[in-house]
């Protein structure tokens, strides 16, 4: 019992002694090193990104929910505002309107009114044309081909010359221009903001291929997403040319 207290008090005398040297020995080389790094710690303020007034915050933004109905709303999605968007499904978030045509885009131009009526006369001259030249190849082939066979075969030839003549046995020419519309591309833009446009559409008279050509200006607010139609255009000029020479191999 002794041992133990006489050990219990050395061992506190020594630890005290160990913590009274060292201040003691602190306090002789006066530790000036310490004492400044604790006063600049001390005295070091707390910097903020947020408190420097240096700092640009940037421009204030307002965010808003936004649904289908009104993004709709604002951009009026219509035929008739001439816009790309997509209406179904959530690709219509990813286009914009645009109501601007550059040199290139297609136009379709809906064949009707007064261009067409004077297209299908023309049509119809052209088929008649095409007869009469057609009845005189076959007249002049048979008179070759009499030649061998006799007068006989010639007059017959003849009379079935004029048989096949235009008006006597020809189909109905009703449907004669089988075009519904005209496939175009802008060729220029004007400065007033209309468009100047170009193109052609074939079809068949009898055996032999015509096309339908058109020109003409139109202005941004007529047309939509299905096109334009023919009597809308400024200064048109429709006509139908030959696809190919068949009048001079004929």
């Amino acid at each position: 019992m002794k041992y133990l207290v006489l050990i219990s008090v050395a061992l506190f005398f020594l630890t005290g002694c160990s913590g009274f040297g060292k201040k003691l020995k602190s306090w002789i080389q006066d530790d000036k090193p310490q004492a400044q790094q604790l006063q600049q710690k001390s005295a070091a303020p707390s910097v903020s990104f947020n408190q420097q007034p240096y700092m640009d915050p940037g421009p204030r933004r307002q965010y808003k929910r936004q649904t289908r109905e009104t993004l709709e709303n604002e951009s009026r999605l219509d035929d008739r505002t001439n816009s790309l968007w997509v209406m179904e499904g959530q690709g219509a978030y990813l286009f914009s309107q645009n109501i601007v045509r550059m040199i290139g885009d297609a136009l379709s131009v809906q064949l009707d009114g007064e261009p067409k009526t004077q297209l299908e006369s023309k049509a119809k001259v052209i088929k008649d044309l095409v007869k009469k030249i057609e009845a005189r190849k076959a007249a002049k082939a048979r008179r070759l081909a009499s030649k061998t066979n006799g007068k006989e075969d010639s007059k017959k030839s003849e009379s079935g010359a004029a048989a096949n003549a235009p008006g006597n046995n020809g189909p109905d020419d009703e449907d004669i221009l089988n075009v519904k519309s005209i496939p175009t591309r802008i060729v220029e833009r004007m400065v007033d903001g209309n468009y100047r446009v170009k193109g052609s559409q074939p079809f068949m008279i009898d055996k032999y291929q015509y096309k339908v050509i058109v020109t003409g200006i139109i202005r941004s607010e007529d047309f939509n997403s299905e096109g334009v139609s023919a009597t809308k255009l400024l200064d048109p000029n429709f006509d139908i040319v030959s696809a190919r020479k068949n009048m001079a191999e004929m």
